[in-house]
């Protein structure tokens, strides 16, 4: 049977779907973040960021704002601009306008504590806008860290401070370095959020089309579209080739999380991101999808040759991609993975 492939016509169709994030073409239905009564809540995403008066660019500036700030975003708008990229933006209380890639759609949900922690570790995620991870021991030397909304994290024990505040011990998967954050501030995830999608699908069956042209990725199950996000692949900058390469592979290699460096800085926040998660390497030198808590500006290439994704679409590639990594498991190989075609 022929293989359908999405083209830029069927992808913009999906535009407005798509441009908050993701959608899962089986069902038809949103993967990006749910709407609340009223208001979503945005963290800003660089320092100096502006709101505008209207929702283009060249409009007047009104707020001011710094890294981290929490703002209400209302009613999103797609604006076409002149450079024929289609622009999402948020109105803020004030009436005035912040552009999406300015900011990471967050919520802010409390966890009661899970006593009875695993020693070998399990895996929890940060599911307030951003954390304090205290360090200890050796590493205080490198100082306290913050950790963001959607990153996963490995930790080993339910400790209990002075003043009976409860924090889990994490276990920087790089390193080994430890740290300490809020217990109620990261959700354990169970085994069952671990399960694979669609396991029943024949390993033949399943593969992934990478478009570098439109920054799009689609997940196919035998001639079926089921999956559709955009991306941010890698980048040409300055006299460094970071483009992420053409050809067919295939996911030989998972982490649920990964502590990655880069020497060869590309963006304002990107030389050391903790808990990147969601990570399926397709080649082997560490290209691969992961989730991205650093920047929203999905559908321009900017990354270091990975395939950057929206934190839920990440998740939803690893979980129905093959191999399927036992939960428990920090990192996991093989040589039986999902096809990836980048094109």
């Amino acid at each position: 049977m022929a293989r359908k492939l999405i083209s830029r016509r069927d992808f913009l169709k999906n535009t407005t779907l798509a441009s908050l994030g993701c959608i899962y073409l089986g069902v038809q239905r949103s993967l990006s973040q749910e709407k609340e009564s009223g208001a979503s809540l945005g963290r800003i995403l660089f320092a100096l960021s502006y709101s505008n008066k209207q929702p283009y660019l060249h409009s007047r500036k009104h707020q001011l704002f710094q890294f981290n700030d929490l703002v209400n975003l209302y009613d999103p708008i797609m604006i076409n601009s002149k450079t024929s990229r289609q622009e999402i933006w948020y109105r803020l209380s004030a009436g005035d306008y912040i552009p999406a890639t300015s900011v990471q759609v967050v919520k802010m949900t409390l966890n009661n504590p899970v006593e009875s922690i695993n020693r070998r570790g399990q895996l929890a995620e940060v599911t307030v806008p951003y954390t304090t991870a205290w360090a200890s021991g050796d590493t205080k030397d490198k100082g306290d860290q913050i950790f963001f909304y959607g990153s996963t994290h490995w930790i080993n024990m339910l400790a209990e401070d002075r003043e009976g505040k409860l924090f889990y011990r994490v276990r920087e998967d790089r390193w080994r370095d430890t740290y300490y954050v809020e217990a109620s501030h990261m959700s354990v995830l169970p085994n069952y959020d671990l399960a694979p999608k669609r396991k029943n699908i024949p390993l033949d069956e399943k593969w992934l089309q990478i478009n570098l042209r439109e920054q799009f990725a689609v997940a196919y199950e035998s001639s079926e579209p089921v999956f559709l996000t955009k991306i941010s692949s890698g980048q040409l900058t300055g006299d460094i080739d970071l483009a992420t390469p053409i050809g067919e592979f295939m996911i030989n290699y998972k982490r649920p999380s990964r502590h990655m460096v880069h020497s060869d800085r590309v963006g304002i926040n990107d030389d050391e991101l903790y808990g990147v998660p969601w990570v399926s390497y397709f080649t082997d030198n560490g290209i691969a999808f992961h989730g991205t808590y650093w920047h929203n500006d999905f559908s321009i290439p900017r990354s270091h040759g990975c395939i950057n994704l929206p934190i839920e679409a990440a998740r939803w590639i690893y979980l129905w991609t093959l191999p399927v990594v036992p939960p428990g498991e920090e990192k996991f190989v093989s040589n039986k993975g999902t096809s990836v075609k980048v094109l």
